[in-house]
């Protein structure tokens, strides 16, 4: 087993994604994006998430693959939240362990997990202190059923454990066939569960957030190319357990 001590020395391996680019990187990241981390059958593992508005202050969106493992699988165990990480420096809020995986039903219908329905939602436990993550570092909007074209802008963390963003517009992939999104920008493993926010401010390095990064276009894993899972009613319907659950 792990500690918390172990991941932040760098113990750790990618997670099964891909896909960003770090023409854009930034000093460091808002408190509320932070790496997550959690042990499966392949070991120890990292993807990015966001903490997003909930009743108790006490939750994380991200993709599916980084809480459950597919078809005939199971969730994930060990979860542990860094808001604000940056490698070699101690966490700024502390290490929030996970309580509640949720991922949708789609996705665990599919051997290694169905890609339109790659996210999911992690309600985590408070401090020892009493204290949600979300009340320290704050929350961000999440909206569903947005257009399909739109702009926005995409953080997560490198493999390296540097953040980085990436701007651009949305197109659809394969709609209505696949109701995926994608984006022209590259990304890496452990960039996996990284927010796509609407209306993103600079200054607060604060948005909405309408996305997360599932991967790199299935064939075109070299091209700087990555999609989302749309986020619609289903995705809502997820977000809203996840909220009961919290």
């Amino acid at each position: 087993m792990f500690t918390a001590a172990a991941l932040l020395a760098g113990a750790l391996q990618a997670a099964p994604v891909a896909a960003a680019d770090a023409t854009a990187i930034a000093a460091g990241p808002s408190l509320r994006m932070g790496r997550l981390y959690m042990h499966t059958p392949r070991g120890l593992q990292a993807c990015t998430g966001t903490l997003v508005a909930s009743p108790r202050h006490n939750m994380v969106v991200t993709a599916a693959h980084c809480l459950h493992s597919g078809l005939g699988g199971a969730y994930y165990t060990g979860f542990q939240f860094i808001p604000g990480y940056q490698k070699g420096k101690p966490a700024p809020l502390g290490v929030f362990d996970g309580a509640t995986p949720l991922v949708n039903g789609g996705y665990v219908g599919k051997k290694d997990g169905d890609g339109e329905y790659d996210y999911g939602f992690l309600v985590l436990k408070p401090n020892k202190q009493g204290q949600q993550a979300g009340e320290l570092a704050g929350e961000n909007p999440i909206a569903f059923g947005q257009p399909v074209v739109a702009s926005r802008t995409v953080w997560a963390y490198l493999l390296n454990d540097r953040t980085a963003e990436c701007f651009g517009q949305t197109q659809a992939y394969l709609f209505p066939f696949d109701s995926r999104v994608r984006i022209d920008c590259k990304f890496e493993p452990t960039s996996s569960g990284g927010p796509w926010y609407a209306d993103y401010n600079a200054t607060t390095q604060q948005g909405t957030v309408n996305g997360v990064i599932s991967g790199p276009m299935p064939g075109h894993e070299s091209e700087s190319v990555v999609l989302s899972p749309y986020f619609g009613i289903y995705a809502q319907s997820l977000y809203q357990q996840a909220e009961a659950a919290s």
